[in-house]
């Protein structure tokens, strides 16, 4: 019996053109209907041994117990629900391949169906991270970048089913993509709709407020992303941004404990730590700097597909004149306060920028071959030697180039 171990291949001539698929799959059932179809451009992007590595290192530290608040966050389930503290249910040190792992709990379970569900995994691993921001950019190159961020799920299952996307899926749009095995996915209730199974290869997709349970096959191994889809959503994430900017104008102040009935000033009660924290939502709400904090959390977040939390930035080098750069990750550039301030952003870091400089040497990157940082500073002009520098060691610890020759931890 073969294991999720090596994916499998996508079927020939499913995808000739995968833009051509994209552009279908976005015009006639994104946010539409829901769907199964054989996954646009594939889903070698995402292998199943680096994905099945990720969850077991996800999974370590819940053997030794439950961890709330954590990400990322790991379930097991069996047909009878969720198990709080699997144990060594959860992938071991033995369990170096997802077959071996199967095997072991074949053994164990006696046949009972489980499922092992990871949340939010792709932040262990850039590598993996990225292969799913190419996975589904070409998705929202055609219809819009998410606004939220979009959470993102590695599954490995046998036989057992998942319900507790139930309560998610009201107020999220889902993208699955079966990388091994199987995928029936069955909407609630006797009426609800028509099953839609899924192998490997395949992509299932249904909109917010129509979820669906899960039922995976032998052996199945899952990528599931929910796309935020409530607009009150939107409204809470806004007044999140807001509360941690009161709080900061704030410092540590102590909430305030008042008399009962309060002071009166001209007849009306006079309340005045709730009146000045009300005066400052007013004048924060009106501040060119919300504006600006919600534009760099945006840019943040475009360049990241959405995929957040995003993997930390790589260790930082020393270059020399002679080291040779090419482009990595994209950037993207957002104005701020005027033309000459910018945020920049990759992979889903920000730090803002002004001047002309960052245009030239993101030419001059653009451009064939890979330039020398001699040559870049050459192109910015004489006495910005130190400000190009400093621009590519900040570009290489983001990924946003790459050092020629150099064996890159990405």
């Amino acid at each position: 019996m073969t294991g999720p171990d090596t994916a499998a291949p996508s079927r020939p001539g499913a995808t000739p053109d995968a833009g051509i698929a994209w552009d279908e799959f976005a015009a006639r059932h994104w946010e539409r209907e829901p769907v199964v179809l054989p996954a646009p451009g594939g889903t070698g992007r995402v292998a199943v041994r680096p994905a099945y590595a990720v969850m077991a290192e996800a999974a370590r530290p819940f053997r030794a117990g439950t961890r709330f608040r954590a990400l990322p966050d790991v379930r097991f389930l069996v047909d009878g629900g969720r198990i709080r503290a699997p144990g060594d249910l959860l992938p071991g040190p033995g369990d170096t391949t997802a077959a071996r792992y199967a095997a072991r709990l074949d053994t164990r379970m006696e046949g009972r169906g489980r499922l092992l569900a990871v949340e939010q995994p792709l932040v262990l691993d850039h590598a993996l991270w990225n292969g799913v921001r190419e996975l589904v950019t070409p998705l929202w190159e055609r219809v819009g970048h998410p606004v939220l961020p979009v959470v993102s799920e590695l599954a490995l299952g046998d036989g057992g089913t998942d319900r507790d996307g139930l309560n998610r899926e009201p107020v999220h749009s889902t993208l699955v993509w079966v990388l091994h095995g199987t995928l029936t996915a069955t909407p609630p209730g006797p009426a609800g709709g028509v099953a839609l199974t899924a192998g490997a290869g395949d992509l299932l997709h249904w909109p917010a407020g129509r979820p669906y349970a899960l039922r995976y096959g032998a052996r199945t191994l899952a990528l599931r992303l929910l796309v935020p889809g409530d607009p009150r959503l939107l409204t809470e994430a806004v007044k999140d941004v807001v509360a941690g900017m009161l709080h900061q104008r704030r410092g540590d102040d102590r909430v305030p404990y008042l008399a009962y009935p309060p002071a009166t000033e001209d007849g009306a009660p006079d309340v005045p730590e709730l009146a000045a924290t009300g005066a400052a939502l007013r004048e924060m709400a009106g501040e060119d700097r919300l504006d600006r904090v919600l534009r760099i959390l945006w840019a943040r977040r475009a360049s990241a597909a959405g995929l957040e939390p995003v993997p930390g930035p790589r260790p930082a080098v020393r270059l020399s004149p002679d080291d040779r750069v090419r482009p990595g990750s994209p950037v993207v550039r957002m104005p701020l306060e005027d033309e000459r301030s910018w945020v920049w952003a990759v992979d889903g870091h920000a730090f803002s920028l002004r001047g002309t400089l960052g245009e030239r040497v993101l030419d001059r990157l653009g451009r064939d071959g890979a330039p020398s940082v001699r040559e870049l500073c050459a192109e910015a002009g004489p006495g910005r030697e130190a400000g190009v520098v400093a621009l590519l060691e900040k570009l290489y610890a983001l990924r946003a180039v790459d050092v020629a020759g150099r064996k890159e931890e990405r």
